[in-house]
Parts: C-alpha cells; structure tokens; sequence
C-alpha cells in the first residue's frame, strides 16, 4: 500500500429499527424527545447511540486569568464548540443555543444548520460523528476569550473560530466563523 493510499471504510446499514429520525431544521416535531435546557450535554436517542461529546483527541490549551468566581472559559469553550457541531449536524436542537449565542451567531447557526440537512439526502446514513480535535484559547481580557477549534470528520479537518465575552455572569458567544 502507498502512503496516499487509505483502505476504503466498511459501512455497515442499521437496522431500521436503529435509524433516528430527523426533526425538522427550524422546528422540532416532538419537543418531548429532547432535553430542554441550557446546553444539555447528555440527551437520550432513541437509537441508543452514544451522546457524549468526549473526544480522546480533545487537546485544551489553558492561557490567561479569571475573575473569582467567573467559570474557566476553556471548559466552557469546548462544550460550547462541540454543541455547535452537533446543532448544524442535526443531532441536537438549535434552541439549546440560544442562551449562549448572540442574535446574529444565532442566526449565522441556524442558516449553516438549513444548509447543511438540504445536501444531506434522506436515506443516507452517516458513517462517523463530528468531533472536536484541538481547542485553544486565548483570553486578552479576564472578560473575553478567543476561540479557534479543530474539527475531524471521516479523515477530514475544518477550523471554527469564536469570540467569547463574559456578560451577565455567563460566557456568550458574539461572533463565529467556520473554515
């Protein structure tokens, strides 16, 4: 085998028994079926597949110091990324987001979310989850933070940078941009 080379993946159909079905993009069809709440990082799918967003890739690279009892901002960055990818890919609601995002990283969240289930076809299943690789931040201020994150998927790397700032005793995300 040639170093380029990569074995083709064995993909493997569950049963449809197994399948989740996909809710709708801007609404939820059965509100009952997902968690509510501020950023729930465990939620039950019907499939039984594992909601965990733990990464052993995940690398955290801690910087700068913090009000007292203000929370770090490099724990709060990664569940907050990789509640982000789990909202555009579907597997979580958007509205988890809300809190935790201003009105036009809402907004940019929710189109890249449209964007993404209109190229996704209806029978497809996805081979692999998105996970978060690296985080780092930077905080230039004890009030906010920089946040640039590395995501992998089926082999594949994609970049998302945020900007954090602490408001109102918790970390809002006011601007984001995906690569």
């Amino acid at each position: 085998m040639t170093p380029l080379a990569r074995p083709n993946p064995v993909v493997q159909r569950l049963p449809l028994s197994a399948h989740r079905s996909w809710q709708p993009v801007d609404g939820l069809a059965d509100p009952a079926s997902y968690t509510q709440g501020a950023l729930a990082l465990r939620y039950p799918l019907a499939a039984g597949i594992e909601t965990d967003p733990y990464s052993k890739a995940l690398v955290v690279v801690p910087h700068a110091t913090r009000s007292a009892g203000q929370p770090t901002a490099e724990a709060w960055a990664v569940t907050f990324i990789q509640a982000v990818v789990e909202v555009i890919a579907s597997d979580r609601p958007l509205t988890q987001l809300i809190r935790w995002t201003s009105r036009l990283v809402y907004a940019d969240i929710a189109g890249r979310r449209r964007v993404v289930a209109r190229h996704r076809t209806t029978a497809g299943v996805r081979a692999s989850r998105q996970q978060v690789a690296t985080v780092r931040v930077c905080q230039p201020t004890s009030r906010s933070a920089e946040v640039a994150a590395r995501i992998t998927f089926s082999g594949r790397s994609r970049a998302i940078a945020a900007r954090l700032d602490y408001e109102n005793d918790r970390w809002l995300c006011t601007a984001i941009c995906f690569g």
